[in-house]
C-alpha cells in the first residue's frame, strides 16, 4: 500500500547486498501488507560496487511501496540512514539491515 503520506516508513541502508535484496523485500512487504498499514520502504544504496543498484531498480518495478535513493559513493551505515530518515514520509520510522 502506497499513499501520499504512509503511515510507516522503513528505512533500509544497502552496500553490496545484491544477492540478498530480493528475499528481503519479499519477506517485508510480506509482513507490511499482513499489518494493514500504509507503508513505504526506503533502500539507500551507500556507492554498492556490486548490482545492488539494478537489483533495487528492477525491485522497483515489483514493489510500488519500494523507493530507491543512491549515494555517489560509499559514505557509511549512519549516513544513509540519515538519508532514508529525510527522505521518510511515515509517521514511524523502522530501520533495519539488509
Amino acid at each position: 500500500m502506497v499513499q501520499a503520506e504512509p503511515e510507516l516508513s522503513v528505512v533500509i541502508p544497502v552496500y553490496n547486498e545484491e544477492e540478498n535484496l530480493p528475499g528481503l523485500l519479499e519477506e517485508l512487504d510480506r509482513v507490511l501488507a499482513d499489518l494493514g498499514k500504509t507503508h513505504e520502504i526506503i533502500c539507500v544504496d551507500d556507492g554498492s560496487t556490486d548490482g545492488s543498484r539494478d537489483v533495487l531498480s528492477r525491485l522497483a518495478g515489483r514493489y510500488s511501496a519500494l523507493r530507491c535513493l543512491q549515494h555517489q559513493g560509499n559514505y557509511g551505515e549512519s549516513a544513509a540512514q540519515a538519508t532514508g530518515f529525510r527522505a521518510a514520509r511515515g509517521s514511524i520510522v523502522v530501520t533495519m539491515d539488509a
